[in-house]
């Protein structure tokens, strides 16, 4: 198998990825129930995925001793590809997180941080066990 090969179906894979999260997206902007906080984990889990992918791309990079090393060409856009990945991952677990913050903005006020955003979340989650 050549070299070629081997990068397109790498590159190939992120693209898949990226589409499949695109469309996933869609289903979020249209949902008509609420999201919970382990739609947010799940989301969490989901972009500590990037970590693992730009491992294996490394991992491609500096020990390919088998078939001729990547160019440079070949490396861009596959980083290319990662980069767009990661962008639709953190877009995504952005939208899950703004779609908990409305509903439960009846705390809100001018003078809220994040962090107490988070705090009540924790809050209401530790209640929801509780029940």
């Amino acid at each position: 198998m050549n070299t070629v090969t081997e990068n397109d179906k790498i590159t190939g894979n992120i693209v898949d990825k990226s589409i499949k999260q695109k469309e996933q997206l869609e289903g979020y902007e249209k949902r008509e129930f609420p999201v919970d906080r382990f739609d947010l984990e799940e989301q969490i889990q989901n972009v500590w995925q990037t970590k693992d992918d730009l491992d294996a791309v490394t991992e491609r990079i500096m020990e390919d001793t088998v078939y001729d090393s990547m160019t440079s060409d070949q490396i861009s856009n596959v980083l290319i590809g990662l980069s767009e990945l990661h962008e639709t991952r953190m877009w995504k677990l952005w939208k899950i997180f703004e779609t908990m913050i409305r509903q439960k903005n009846s705390f809100l006020t001018d003078e809220v941080t994040m962090g107490d955003v988070l705090d009540k979340i924790v809050d209401d989650a530790g209640e929801d066990d509780e029940s």
